[in-house]
């Protein structure tokens, strides 16, 4: 998505909502691009980011437009690589790990790098954002699936977005079969079933 007019167009619709409809099952995800995007509303190049104000717009439109229908997300990339002093890789180690984190909290569970030295901080992010999250997730998954009363009341939506959180944590490796087991007492088969009922029908 590198186009503003696939967000908004002139009639104020949302192209993007459309595009995928109109392609029949053959769009299987939406990828933000992030300096075109950026230099098609002429940013300037030292703001063009993934977390510029437009940026958050047109991601947030297409998180709607997807809603539903299956077609996965991915945010942009950073062009600032961890490729010069110690202290320039620090601080582009540090960056990165920031906005992959970012884009995981606002429900972007992909991301595409432009630099092989940035696959440390990905994966580093990505185990650090479901591992801190896993024991809350656990036990409020544990208590909805066993019926324990507790402080917080989990209705199934919740409880489906506690299964999501916790199987992709799986899918990733950052949480394992014996910890979901031990923990929530549910097989993978029933935390996949959790996590998309509509898929496991």
């Amino acid at each position: 998505m590198e186009t503003p007019q696939l967000i908004l167009a002139a009639d104020g619709t949302v192209p993007v909502a459309h595009l995928l409809h109109r392609a029949e099952g053959r769009v299987t995800a939406f990828h933000y691009g992030t300096y075109d995007y950026s230099d098609s509303l002429q940013i300037a190049a030292e703001y063009q980011s993934m977390e510029h104000p437009a940026a958050d717009y047109a991601k947030q439109v297409m998180q709607v437009a997807v809603a539903g229908t299956g077609v996965r997300l991915s945010d942009g990339s950073t062009n600032i690589i961890p490729s010069g002093s110690d202290e320039q890789k620090q601080q582009a180690w540090q960056l990165h790990a920031r906005l992959v984190r970012r884009h995981l909290e606002r429900g972007y569970y992909q991301g595409w790098d432009l630099h092989p030295a940035q696959l440390p901080t990905r994966f580093l992010a990505t185990y650090a954002f479901y591992r801190q999250g896993w024991d809350a997730a656990a036990r409020r998954l544990h208590n909805y699936v066993h019926h324990v009363e507790s402080e917080v009341m989990d209705e199934p939506a919740t409880a489906r977005a506690l299964a999501r959180f916790v199987h992709r944590g799986l899918l990733c490796g950052a949480v394992s079969t014996t910890e979901l087991d031990s923990a929530v007492g549910i097989s993978g088969a029933e935390l996949f079933a959790l996590a998309h009922p509509r898929a496991a029908q």
